[in-house]
């Protein structure tokens, strides 16, 4: 199962002088939610491989940023000791996808971005974990997995 997905970027407006975040038309707003949906159903996708062992996999299919940070070994590896004591997943509720964009000051590439974060029940942990899954748009305009945590 592949990890990415194609989305083209929704195009922003300029924001008014007033600083007030510009109106979306109907079909523009249809556009996000439609994005937002695919971007998570990708991370759905990506959570259950990882529950399926399949932590390789997803690094294989992440984008050229996720390959700089950390090596396949070294992602299986961290994806696994961290999940180790949690046990299996059990019920997993998703949060929200939210919308990023970082200017490359920092620790964060420039670029766009979207988490999700889903409350995730384990079966060895006294209470639900934090799961979140981020998404790169890459410069081909395809959405691909940057980054996996639990906390």
């Amino acid at each position: 199962m592949s990890s990415t997905i194609t989305a083209h970027a929704q195009q922003t407006q300029p924001a008014p002088q007033q600083n007030r975040a510009p109106s979306l038309t109907r079909e523009q707003q249809a556009s996000l939610d439609k994005l937002d949906q695919n971007i998570a159903e990708a991370a759905t996708a990506i959570v259950r491989m990882i529950d399926q062992n399949k932590a390789g996999e997803v690094w294989d299919g992440s984008s050229a940023v996720a390959k700089k940070i950390i090596s396949r070994e070294d992602f299986v590896n961290k994806v696994t000791r961290d999940r180790a004591a949690l046990g299996t997943p059990g019920m997993r509720m998703p949060l929200g996808v939210k919308h990023l964009q970082f200017d490359g000051t920092g620790n964060m590439p420039a670029g766009s971005f979207m988490n999700v974060a889903f409350d995730t029940q384990f079966s060895e942990a006294r209470q639900s974990s934090r799961e979140s899954v981020t998404l790169m748009l890459d410069p081909d305009r395809r959405w691909r997995f940057v980054g996996y945590s639990v906390r």
